[in-house]
């Protein structure tokens, strides 16, 4: 048995590595965390703990003494924060753990959670990439709608879940938000109807070991219906962005397509996705590759078998019988889950 933690479970990623997990034959111990008693994937793991912000001073002391204390053989999440603060501090970690934690360098993270980092990054190694400028800076938006014209759309440069997103149809509403702090204006590329999520992983020896393309819809940032596709320049053109990036592990390329039906990469997420379950379900497990490739060090080819298909996302419950948030509350942990009685019912609405 091997001992595995994910941290962040209160984010819908975090709760997508744990379905993922749980769909494998790997006989494990899974452990969550989160910095708040309330979250739910806590109590979808057989121990949990509560976790301090990975902005806070003592988040690697922490992180290091729950896995010397647990013996854990590999972490996961699904948090932006918390893989940056790892990565930040990889050789410290690494020097107090014999646990593994596999991401993308620091440096590419700082690129993918910045949009206008991506943006100029996609520039520079010859992808596609949005037309681009930051806002606020009237000569350069002068330029972009000159050259463009609207509609365009402004994001937070460090935002996600579509949080803080404007879109622009004239020059009175540019007007309105152009005063507004660390934004990117960039070009609106082709309509709701066209976005991909395209989910890569590169293998330790730095192979793209394949490569999943789901055409999706949106709900307040979330995929709330997935189906998986073939798209020849999709997979020629995230297959390019991969060997001029070479992430370690996941790398998830969101895409639109433009007038001319060209992909083009408004986003990456240097991370595993939102539709990581999803997409073990339909053949490619790249978090199970992970614990193959770095904990058992055995061959991950048959964890990429993509079959075609359809997701739907809809509301599920969870009911816990006894006082588990109580014991979270008050201890910080429970070490053994199967002290409360947990049980899942979806729900077709109401």
């Amino acid at each position: 048995m091997i001992n595995v933690l994910v941290l962040g479970v209160g984010g819908n990623v975090s709760q997508g590595i744990i379905k993922a997990l749980r769909r494998t034959n790997i006989d494990m111990w899974l452990m969550g965390a989160c910095v708040s008693a309330n979250s739910a994937g806590l109590y979808m793991c057989d121990e949990a703990y509560l976790s301090p912000y990975a902005h806070e001073d003592n988040f690697i002391e922490w992180l290091i003494e729950i896995c010397n204390e647990h013996q854990t053989d590999i972490i996961f999440t699904g948090v932006e924060e918390n893989i940056r603060r790892i990565a930040r501090d990889i050789k410290y970690f690494k020097d107090g753990t014999r646990t593994v934690f596999i991401s993308s360098s620091y440096e590419q993270l700082l690129i993918g959670q910045d949009k206008f980092l991506t943006a100029q990054w996609l520039k520079e190694n010859g992808c596609n990439y949005p037309g681009y400028c930051k806002l606020g800076i009237q000569s350069e938006t002068a330029k972009l709608v000159e050259r463009l014209g609207f509609p365009l759309i402004a994001k937070p440069r460090n935002g996600k879940s579509s949080q803080g997103i404007y879109l622009i149809n004239n020059q009175q509403e540019l007007d309105k938000i152009s005063a507004l702090d660390n934004y990117v204006l960039q070009e609106y590329i082709g309509s709701d109807d066209s976005e991909y999520t395209v989910g890569c992983y590169c293998s330790r020896s730095g192979k793209l070991m394949d490569i999943i393309i789901m055409r999706r819809i949106l709900k307040n940032g979330t995929t709330i219906w997935a189906e998986v596709i073939e798209n020849e320049k999709i997979y020629k053109e995230a297959e390019k962005i991969c060997e001029a990036y070479k992430p370690r592990g996941p790398l998830n390329i969101q895409m639109r397509l433009n007038g001319s039906g060209k992909p083009v990469c408004f986003e990456l997420n240097v991370r595993f996705s939102g539709t990581t379950a999803m997409r073990a379900n339909f053949g490619y497990c790249d978090v199970e590759a992970m614990v193959r490739e770095y904990v058992f060090h055995e061959s991950i080819d048959g964890c990429f078998r993509v079959v075609s298909g359809e997701a739907y996302r809809y509301s599920q419950e969870m009911y816990i019988f006894g006082k588990a948030t109580e014991n979270m509350k008050r201890y910080g942990k429970i070490e053994d889950m199967s002290r409360f009685r947990v049980r899942y019912e979806g729900t077709a609405g109401e």
